[in-house]
């Protein structure tokens, strides 16, 4: 993960245990040598982490489950629905509370009381969970080449032999090709042919109607009559491997 920025969040009302779960987790990104940048924001207050995770999106997040407020479970619920690509683990003194934080479809849940060790399994987890969002996608530009991470690339569009690459920012980019191509090559990283134009990254599919699905940027694309079955099982098996 060379090259690029991890943002984590953690948030404790407790200062002593906000500095532990840090100190734990800069000393399992030491030891698993990890080569990555990394940028962490302390909070004591779910409310600000949240207001401050709409400013700009948290890769992961460490969260206390008892806090004056929102606790760790209202804080997640509302993280899912603001950035669902944000990986969310729990950290409590109560063991018994790992059943009920199922239900907010967690990364990991960390005891406060085993720290070191089990941060150590979230870490490794996050990193499982998240190799294929470190691929990116090389095009030619010039005389040079433009990478584009692959979880930037909402859909790919066909217009006879010229490809449109379409960006999270807005962006597009253009190349000489076949849909069948990039099918071929971005299949393995979840994409899937949503029709004879469309290609599209299921990681940004919210929707899947009759004739059409829903991006998560409110999108609408096309959808052919005889692929919703393939595009639904498409994501019912991503969702096993990334959810």
């Amino acid at each position: 993960m060379s090259g690029q920025l991890l943002r984590i969040g953690i948030c404790d009302d407790n200062q002593t245990d906000l500095e532990r779960i840090k100190g734990a987790l800069c000393q399992c990104l030491t030891e698993m040598a990890f080569e990555c940048q990394t940028d962490i924001s302390l909070f004591s207050d779910g409310r600000v982490m949240y207001e401050e995770s709409r400013q700009r999106i948290f890769n992961l997040v460490f969260l206390d489950l008892e806090m004056p407020g929102w606790g760790g479970f209202d804080l997640a619920e509302r993280l899912h629905m603001s950035s669902p690509e944000t990986s969310i683990v729990f950290v409590s003194i109560h063991d018994s509370l790992v059943y009920q934080s199922f239900t907010y479809t967690p990364l990991w849940f960390v005891r406060k009381k085993r720290l070191c060790g089990e941060m150590t399994q979230a870490v490794q987890q996050y990193f499982r969970k998240t190799a294929h969002t470190r691929v990116r996608y090389r095009l030619k530009e010039g005389i040079g080449f433009r990478e584009i991470p692959i979880t930037d690339i909402r859909y790919v569009e066909c217009s006879g032999h010229t490809m449109k690459i379409r960006t999270r920012s807005g962006g597009q980019y253009e190349k000489y090709g076949s849909l069948k191509a990039e099918e071929d090559e971005l299949g393995k990283y979840g994409f899937i042919r949503i029709h004879k134009n469309f290609l599209v990254n299921m990681g940004w599919i919210d929707e899947v109607g009759n004739r059409h699905i829903v991006l998560k940027d409110g999108t609408e694309l096309d959808m052919g009559k005889d692929r919703r079955k393939a595009v639904m099982e498409g994501m019912t098996r991503y969702g096993r491997k990334h959810g």
